[in-house]
């Protein structure tokens, strides 16, 4: 026995472990992990430190924000509800809905803008040798784009650097573009004079 316990104490030496004597040890606990402790009821975190009427206002502007959108949600389906019953019924008495969606689409949209891109659409139809082009159907053949806007105060401000009379004024007395190309005939006119001064008075230094 004596041996026996002369080769465990050798073999222990060997690999610098401490025997066991029957006790597990412990590594002492972090300072900062002793003066930790686990928060109980009613300690002052979380939710306990806003006030309860500060819960109570937002709870109250939360219900009430859900109550709006709940009626609201209600009046919308019911009025979608009449309005597809209403395209229901039109179809039941012979109505193309699909032209009805497209025409109502086509009137939300920028006019000028619809009748520059059917009319664009004709003529690749007519390239195409399409019998939906002008050619045979004239579906789209009465389709022309429209005339660009008219750009009333440059054409005011130009005449008037040109030094041109303002009774060249070509738009009809009384409507905006007859005054706003007058109101920039005047600018014109003042540009043109700056212009002739200073000609002037470079000549002069001549």
């Amino acid at each position: 026995m004596a041996e026996r316990a002369r080769a465990k104490k050798k073999a222990a030496k060997g690999t610098g472990r401490v025997p066991s004597r029957g006790t597990v040890a412990t590594l002492p606990k972090s300072a900062k992990a002793k003066g930790k402790k686990k928060p109980g009821i009613g300690h002052n975190s979380g939710m306990h430190k806003v006030p309860d009427e500060v819960y109570d206002r937002h709870l109250a502007k939360i219900n009430s924000s859900e109550k709006s959108m709940q009626k609201a949600k209600a009046e919308y389906d019911q009025a979608r509800g009449v309005h597809q019953s209403a395209f229901k019924a039109a179809k039941n008495d012979g109505c193309n809905i699909d032209a009805i969606r497209l025409a109502r689409k086509l009137d939300s949209m920028d006019h000028g803008a619809v009748v520059t891109d059917y009319a664009d659409v004709g003529r690749v139809l007519n390239l195409m040798k399409s019998p939906l082009g002008s050619q045979q159907m004239d579906l789209f053949g009465s389709i022309t784009a429209p005339e660009p806007p008219v750009d009333a105060a440059l054409q005011g401000q130009m005449a008037g650097r040109n030094g041109e009379p303002a009774q060249n004024n070509p738009h009809t007395p009384g409507t905006e573009n007859f005054t706003i190309w007058a109101e920039n005939w005047v600018a014109g006119q003042g540009q043109l004079q700056d212009g002739i001064g200073k000609s002037g008075t470079d000549a002069t230094k001549h």
